[in-house]
């Protein structure tokens, strides 16, 4: 058996780890919201001061108290909300799964980093002679390496673009790898035996080698380290993808996808009937079920509409891998799902006592344009309608939405951890 003292560090290393984010920032009435429920809405800028973090952190609460409101009022029984919770809950298990089995564990690596770095930086001067057939690419190669001048070589070169054969200065991150295998052991004034690429011959010389000294590393490390990222997120998706496509043992039919891109006038009854694409040997989807879509998605384009199932097909593969391990059921996607309908209860409460409350009646513009008509001189009258309309809709809704707020602080009195909120206003973990 492991001695039980060291089964107890990486808990106690995840609880110190996590213990921030868990923390309450506001609780309004019995419901404690974290600083986790407050980074998954709002993120600081790096430009932001104080004051505009604590604007960040002030909505977050006007937020939540219309949330603990829209709940008083029993919008969570309200069908609009109810049918977008639906909507959402399968994207929000399916995201969030995801992000733990593949994003999650997506590394990148100082040492990565800087040596993409220092591809970037490090640089050949080129000069190049192509020609069209081996034979004579080795012999021109062979004269070099007796002495004869490159200069004198470039009468065999079929480049008549370059100047005496001088194609310019180039990052190595930029030279692509059968070259740059060619040019590694090439010193300055040398010149690299004969390279295959595309239907020519090759032979460069290396007029200099150097290191630039822009970009500093400082400058470009956060976009080297997210491409870096995102590169290998987008590697480590494909190969997941292909293993949950060969899992389901998903398979598409290639007359239901000659038939999504039929014109419409020549699809038959017996075309919709046809399956497009099935799963797990039982599951089939017909033509019927996706044609809409597919003719929608490939308006005005051609879009193969294999690739545009796929886009719906491979969330439903990672949905159902979730929920066979029992992702749904977790405590991060509960919370992850409340938030959702936290979401959906401020939206629906908030267009319901502002935004449908906001109405500007046309005699307001009217009225306000005549005792204001300086201010729209050169404009036509339908210009200086809709800026009326707008300026006093604007208007509208900040004061409906600073007297709904004031009431609901005034109602619900929400008790803010001043200590948790100056530590997160200080980014401080």
């Amino acid at each position: 058996m492991r001695n039980p003292k060291y089964l107890l560090i990486p808990l106690f290393l995840f609880i110190v780890g996590c213990s921030f984010e868990s923390k309450t920032l506001v609780t309004i009435n019995d419901s404690k919201y974290t600083v986790v429920d407050f980074e998954e809405r709002f993120q600081f800028a790096a430009t932001d001061d104080s004051v505009k973090k604590m604007e960040k952190v002030d909505e977050f609460i006007n937020q939540m108290l219309a949330v603990e409101e829209a709940k008083l009022m029993g919008y969570e029984d309200d069908p609009v909300v109810r049918t977008a919770f639906e909507t959402n809950r399968e994207e929000v298990i399916w995201r969030t799964y995801y992000n733990d089995v593949i994003l999650n564990k997506v590394k990148v690596r100082d040492s990565e980093v800087r040596d993409l770095y220092n591809q970037i930086v490090e640089q050949y001067h080129l000069a190049q002679i192509v020609v069209a057939e081996e034979s004579l690419a080795n012999y021109v190669y062979a004269e070099f390496e007796r002495g004869a001048a490159f200069e004198d070589l470039l009468m065999f070169s079929l480049d008549t673009i370059s100047n005496d054969g001088d194609i310019g200065t180039f990052s190595v991150i930029s030279i692509p790898p059968e070259i740059m295998d060619a040019l590694k052991n090439v010193k300055e004034g040398g010149a690299t035996k004969p390279v295959k690429f595309g239907e020519y011959y090759l032979i460069f010389r290396v007029v200099e080698h150097s290191t630039a000294d822009q970009p500093k590393y400082e400058e470009v490390e956060a976009n080297i380290r997210q491409n870096l990222w995102q590169e290998k997120a987008r590697a480590k998706g494909e190969s997941y993808y292909n293993k949950i496509r060969e899992k389901a043992k998903v398979e598409y039919n290639p007359e239901g996808l000659e038939i999504l891109a039929k014109p419409e006038s020549l699809v038959t009854e017996e075309d919709l009937n046809t399956w497009v694409v099935k799963k797990y040997d039982s599951e089939y989807v017909h033509v019927r079920s996706v044609i809409d879509a597919v003719r929608y998605a490939r308006a005005g384009s051609r879009v193969d509409p294999q690739y545009l199932i796929d886009q719906e097909l491979i969330p439903d593969l990672v949905y159902d891998e979730a929920v066979k391990n029992h992702h749904d059921k977790r405590t991060a996607t509960k919370r992850k799902l409340q938030n959702t309908m936290s979401t959906l209860l401020y939206q629906k409460y908030y267009s319901d006592m502002v935004v449908e409350k906001a109405y500007v009646d046309s005699m307001e513009v009217v009225e306000y344009y005549g005792s204001h008509r300086d201010e729209f001189e050169g404009k036509n009258l339908n210009q200086a309608f809709s800026i009326v309309q707008a300026r006093l809709r604007d208007a509208r809704v900040d004061s409906l939405r600073s007297d709904l707020f004031a009431m609901l602080r005034e109602k619900h009195k929400p008790e803010v951890n001043e200590a948790v909120l100056a530590q997160l206003l200080k980014e401080e973990r």
